[in-house]
């Protein structure tokens, strides 16, 4: 139970650190290099990039959330009846 508990906080941690970067820093990088489009253009694939890490973070920590508290059951290991 730590364990799924401990993607939580890891979600919960990285959302809220992704969220004071956005807040400080992303505005003045985008008038910072106003002049330039390739400049816009990449940040903004870094930030798409950014966004779906996160997204798989928090997949990753919703779905550790709700697996079974057994593991993997016996027909997931090929041992059950046909």
């Amino acid at each position: 139970m730590r364990r799924r508990a401990g993607y939580f906080a890891i979600a919960v941690l990285l959302t809220i650190l992704n969220a004071a970067v956005v807040v400080y820093t992303t505005m003045a990088i985008w008038e910072g290099w106003s002049g330039d489009i390739w400049a816009h253009g990449l940040l903004a694939f870094f930030a798409a990039l950014e966004a779906t890490s996160l997204a798989n973070v928090w997949v990753q920590a919703v779905s550790g959330l709700s697996a079974p508290l057994g593991g993997i059951t016996a027909d997931a290991r090929g041992h059950g009846d046909v």
